[in-house]
């Protein structure tokens, strides 16, 4: 294989990490990792979310302790997102997914149509001859 488009891969993902939008969800999760309320709900959360999947998955859970549970799971998540450093890192990285699924799609239809034009009909290079 050639180096050179693992080089200019390599070189693309540094730029991306490098983007305000990459640096953006470096500094809301660090942010969100120093706030202790921030981390204490989404502990919370995730421990009431885990136990519930456990119970769900052993059969343990009546129709009626599923909807007390997933209604305290609703109220956690509200609690867990009204913290300001969960609000901003959750919103940091739906921007930078997004923004990582342009690039992709960039990649996707430049390749796309290269390979459409490039002997995808067979009398499209024969014209000039």
């Amino acid at each position: 294989m050639e180096t050179i488009y693992l080089e200019k891969a390599a070189e693309l993902g540094n730029m991306i990490l490098a983007s305000e939008t990459s640096l953006r969800l470096a500094d809301t999760k660090a942010a969100f990792e120093a706030d202790t309320a921030a981390q204490a709900a989404h502990a919370e959360y995730n421990e009431h979310q885990k136990n519930m999947q456990t119970a769900q998955e052993s059969g343990l859970m009546t129709r009626e302790r599923y909807q007390q549970a997933l209604t305290q799971l609703v109220e956690l998540e509200i609690e867990m997102k009204s913290q300001p450093a969960v609000q901003e890192y959750l919103k940091a990285e739906a921007d930078f997914n997004n923004f990582a699924t342009s690039v992709l799609e960039m990649l996707r239809m430049t390749i796309g149509l290269k390979s459409a034009h490039s002997g995808g009909c067979g009398g499209c290079h024969s014209k000039g001859r």
